[in-house]
């Protein structure tokens, strides 16, 4: 019996948690070098230097100087800001 309280109890746990994670995709529309996206996803994406950001989306976007977001990050831009710089990917926040 207490196993199935212990059970049930955990189950409303996780319940509750699935509902206060965050979404996981920016809302709105990215335009990096010509290319739309709208609602992307979070995380990161290839493109080619030099790069053009056009981010309205209500997340930050933060450009990176080598591929699978490595190395520095080149620009951050932020939601409703265009900008150009260099880099090799880009990151969803």
């Amino acid at each position: 019996m207490r196993r199935r309280i212990a059970l049930a109890g955990m189950l409303a746990a996780v319940g509750a948690l699935a509902l206060v994670v965050p979404a996981q995709a920016a809302t709105g529309t990215l335009v990096v070098n010509g290319v739309t996206k709208q609602n992307p996803a979070r995380g990161c994406y290839p493109t080619l230097s030099p790069v053009l950001v056009e981010n309205l989306t209500d997340a930050r976007v933060d450009v990176y100087s080598a591929a699978g977001c490595q190395g520095t990050v080149t620009r951050q831009v932020a939601a409703g800001m265009t900008a150009a710089t260099v880099g090799f990917s880009y990151f969803v926040n």
